[in-house]
Order: structure tokens, then C-alpha cells, then sequence
């Protein structure tokens, strides 16, 4: 059972070699992982590139910066044929060394079908990642969008086919974040399913991030309008759920 593990990363070689050796000490050994560099001007990564020896770490570089989502679609397309789980995991991010174990564990119970949730931790141990009831079905859109039962970053585990079969890919016409595009897309095909444990391992947000961006209003209502946009063309539209989150993100941003 292959994990492919999808790192994005921009201006952070010392903190993706943490990452990537995090990967190298999991107890479960059968992964890929798959870096996509997105700032090619920047020769520091050429040391971490070239002492990449494990056959298992594929290595890509944009040829101009592109963003994140990008960065993931990129990789998306990349995973093995035999891949049969996707991770995605931050740069600035690290997995605890029996994460792929925990949720093989899981997934050969065979109870929770296509997308299994952990928890998002600092060093400390405290979660960042909060659920009301472990081991349950969540829906997304309901129960984390819409009326927040569930809050905070987190460890997804998707299956592959999922994203695969039904062509599921991050936003392409927004640069930087909006990641919430993608899991209601999953969302449609499969509920969560949440179990208590430290997967990954963070500092919290720094401001050489990938994400790192705060927004004006002005900027806030564009996004919005290529939402709608994006919505219109997947039919999402249609869905109660999405015009509900939408109407929402509206009126907080006209109150702020």
C-alpha cells in the first residue's frame, strides 16, 4: 500500500530537508514523496537537490513561480500508478515518525472508506486540529465550513483513485490558497473521518510561506468572484452547501 506524500515548496530548502527526513524515519516504508520547487531562482536548493539518493523522493521545478495550488496539481499528476493514498504535506511541515503507520493501520480496518483526517500538532503535542468526537464521519461542508463543529488545520489521507477517477484538482485560478476548493470537491464523493492522532508536526505560520498572504477587501471580493466563477463551471452552484459558504464568506467580509 503506497503513500505519495505531495510537498510544495518556495524559499525553504533547510526546512523541506526536515520534511523529506521525516519521511526518510517512518516505521512504514512504503512511500513516495514528491517535491515541487516553486521559486527556480533560488540556488540554495541546488545542494538539497543534489543529495537526493532514495528512489522513493522525485524532485520537480517549476520553470517560474506558479503558486501552490499549481505546485500540487503539478504532483497530483506525477504519483506512481500504484500509489493508493495522497498526503499533502507543507514544507515547513513534518510528519511524526509512525504516521504512515497509523494510517495503514486504519485504513486496512477497511470502516472509514476514502479520507481519513489526523491531527495538526506543535512539537508541544498540543493539537491545532479540533474535532467534537474521534473516530466519527464528519461532512465537510456542513461540519467544518459552514458551522465550524470542526476547526483547525489538518493531516488528510485521500484516496488516490478518488482524485484521480473523478479529476479533482486545487483551484487554477487562484495562485495561493483556497486549499477549501479541493476537500469540498472530496467532500461530494466521501465524509471524513477523523481519528485522534499527531501526524504532522508544525511551528504554526511563517511569513516566507507558500500561503503567507493576507488579503484586503478589495482583494477578498475578487477571490470571491473567481470562487463564483470556478463554482459556475463544476455546477457547484446547485449545491446548498457551496451558495450557503459563499453568502457567508460575504457578509464577513462586508462586516469586517
Amino acid at each position: 500500500m503506497r503513500f505519495s506524500i505531495i510537498t510544495p515548496t518556495f524559499r525553504r530548502p533547510d526546512n523541506l530537508k526536515r520534511a523529506v527526513d521525516s519521511l526518510l524515519r517512518q516505521t512504514y516504508k512504503d512511500w513516495e514523496m514528491i517535491i515541487v520547487n516553486d521559486s527556480p531562482d533560488d540556488q540554495s536548493y541546488q545542494s538539497f537537490a543534489s543529495r537526493i539518493n532514495d528512489s522513493r523522493i522525485h524532485y520537480h521545478t517549476n520553470t517560474s513561480n506558479k503558486g501552490v495550488n499549481y505546485s500540487r496539481n503539478f504532483a497530483l499528476d506525477k504519483v506512481s500508478a500504484d500509489s493508493k493514498w495522497v498526503i499533502f504535506l507543507d514544507d515547513d511541515d513534518y510528519l511524526a515518525p509512525d504516521a504512515l503507520q497509523t494510517f495503514h493501520d486504519l485504513i486496512i480496518r477497511n470502516i472509514f472508506g476514502s479520507w481519513l483526517v489526523t491531527n495538526r500538532a506543535y512539537k508541544s503535542g498540543e493539537s491545532i486540529t479540533i474535532f467534537p468526537h474521534v473516530d466519527t464521519f464528519y461532512n465537510y461542508a456542513w461540519s467544518y465550513l459552514i458551522f465550524k463543529r470542526c476547526k483547525g488545520d489538518a493531516t488528510h489521507c485521500i484516496e488516490t483513485k478518488l482524485l484521480t477517477d473523478k479529476s479533482i484538482r486545487f483551484s487554477k485560478n487562484i495562485k495561493q490558497g483556497e486549499e477549501w476548493l479541493l476537500f469540498y470537491q472530496v467532500g461530494l464523493y466521501a465524509k471524513m473521518y477523523y481519528h485522534d492522532h499527531n501526524s504532522t508536526i508544525t511551528e504554526g505560520y511563517a511569513s516566507t510561506g507558500l500561503n503567507f498572504r493576507k488579503r484586503g477587501r478589495t482583494e477578498q471580493f475578487e477571490t470571491l468572484s473567481v470562487i463564483l466563477y470556478e463554482g459556475g463551471k463544476l455546477n457547484f452552484i446547485y449545491k446548498p452547501s457551496f451558495v450557503v459558504y459563499l453568502f457567508l464568506r460575504f457578509v464577513r467580509i462586508l462586516i469586517k
